[in-house]
């Protein structure tokens, strides 16, 4: 009987004893659980942002960055190249200093204009930043942002059937071939030089005096040009680019030559903020020149094919900008003359 009841009362002691130790654990455990609900703090979060979610090509768009960060960090804000992605980076713009928030933060802002010569969904892709602590150097990323890039042709229109250049054939090298006109050109400099050496002296230095012509006007020059190119058929031949490169450039030397714009040396974005201070044109003529230039630039350096159309109206828009804005030109030719006179 003395042995069953110790034998129970141990066995009561051994539950007690197992409660006992299910409710510190349960009790410590709840404890821990308090603490981990504390909330984590953020030392720096940064975003990207459009202000255009849907563009047609060539359009510009503006991405900015806010980076949001707590005080005592030192924040490097990312340069851009000029491409991001299939985004070429046209400017920067913004970059302020940092203002102060509430909590002991500071946000920060950068911008750049973006333009897309790629139909279809294009991304932005994460840009890095760059932070330093007391624990060392760090880097964070902003989220990427999606953007729809629309084509030029309406609804229902379809492009003409114009197929890019080919690319050029891959000729290989014959060395031997190579040395021996470059021989054979060397030679026949040298001879020339000394025929043409013999003949001067034998005449002597006496020249009879040239009559010089007077500079032709800027525009008998471009329609002159414009009339080859049109004769040429490289449209015809599938030549698109080649046909734009051309008349581009007759334009940009016409308007060097009526108006003293440095326009072929200069790139789009160059030429056309000269061109916005510039009193020798009309705000009319400005607008035509822009778009014509922004429309070329999408045919030469996009994958963009015109329609004949399109073509036709370029073509036309360079014509008419010459007959607007020969006439003044021919004014100041003729003064220029009778005060020489």
């Amino acid at each position: 009987m003395v042995i069953k009841g110790c034998n129970r009362f141990f066995s009561i002691l051994l539950i007690l004893l197992l409660v006992a130790y299910t409710l510190i654990a349960s009790g410590g455990a709840a404890f821990a659980g308090k603490l981990d609900t504390t909330p984590a703090v953020t030392l720096i979060e940064a975003r990207a942002a459009v202000d255009k979610k849907e563009v047609t090509i060539g359009e510009k768009i503006k991405l900015t960055i806010c980076v949001n960060y707590k005080a005592g960090l030192v924040v490097e804000l990312p340069v851009l190249d000029q491409q991001i992605g299939v985004f070429t980076v046209k400017k920067m713009e913004g970059g302020g200093s940092p203002i102060p928030e509430r909590n002991g933060y500071f946000t920060v802002e950068r911008s750049w204009v973006l333009c897309a010569y790629e139909i279809g969904r294009q991304m932005v892709p994460p840009l890095k930043i760059k932070y330093k602590d007391s624990s060392g150097e760090e880097t964070v990323a902003t989220n990427e942002v999606a953007v729809e890039v629309k084509g030029v042709l309406k609804e229902g229109e379809v492009a003409s059937d114009i197929k890019d250049i080919r690319p050029p054939l891959d000729v290989p090298t014959n060395f031997k071939r190579l040395i021996l006109w470059l021989s054979a050109g060397i030679a026949t400099l040298l001879i020339s030089g000394a025929v043409f050496w013999l003949l001067w002296k034998r005449k002597g230095a006496q020249k009879t005096p040239e009559m010089k012509l007077p500079p032709r006007a800027p525009h008998e020059v471009a329609y002159e040009l414009l009339d080859k190119l049109a004769n040429e058929g490289l449209i015809a031949k599938g030549l698109v680019k080649e046909y734009y490169y051309r008349l581009t450039d007759i334009m940009r030397h016409y308007i060097e030559g009526r108006f003293g714009l440095l326009a072929p040396e200069r790139t789009t974005e160059e030429f056309l903020a000269e061109m916005a201070h510039a009193n020798t044109l009309d705000k009319s003529h400005k607008v035509l020149i822009q778009e014509f230039l922004n429309h070329c630039d999408m045919v030469k350096y996009a994958k963009y094919g015109p329609s004949l159309l399109e073509i036709e109206e370029t073509y036309s828009v360079a014509r008419r900008l010459i007959d607007e804005t020969k006439d003044a030109g021919e004014k100041l030719d003729s003064f220029v003359k009778t005060s020489r006179g």
